[in-house]
């Protein structure tokens, strides 16, 4: 027969266990390229075309956001995605399909939709502008 306290411990084994063996499988994915960017501009950012040499995802970072911007190629547009989380302000994590929130587990979709809550508004989107060999991002 168990005591209270193994039965406790046993569980409170089993739960970090879990959760570790959850943060270790998502740190297995390939991290997506990452590019920093410039702005010629306030308010805005440049991308070279030539950052997407593989895949249809980039992070963006730059000095002018807290947080990064996810920059997703579809076909021959570009969506722009703020990575803080809309239920906390949390800087968000990007996979090959979705975008999670590491503190409280919200997840959104490609298209910056809120596919498990807590969050319960979409992500920030910029509008975006191929000028040139570049990828504007305009952050107003």
């Amino acid at each position: 027969m168990s005591t209270r306290r193994s039965f406790i411990k046993s569980g409170c084994a089993a739960c970090l266990l879990t959760a570790s063996g959850m943060s270790f499988l998502e740190s297995c994915s390939t991290p997506l390229p990452m590019v920093k960017a410039t702005g010629s501009k306030p308010g805005q950012v440049e991308v070279p075309l030539s950052s997407f040499t593989t895949g249809n995802m980039l992070v963006v970072r730059n000095k002018q956001l807290e947080y990064d911007v996810l920059l997703i190629k579809k076909e021959q547009s570009y969506k722009a995605l703020y990575m803080r989380c809309t239920h906390e302000g949390v800087g968000l994590t990007a996979a090959a399909n979705k975008i999670f929130c590491s503190a409280h587990g919200s997840v959104f979709d490609l298209d910056g939709n809120v596919v498990k809550e807590p969050a319960l508004r979409p992500l920030k989107t910029y509008s975006t502008e191929v000028v040139n060999d570049q990828i504007i991002i305009h952050l107003t």
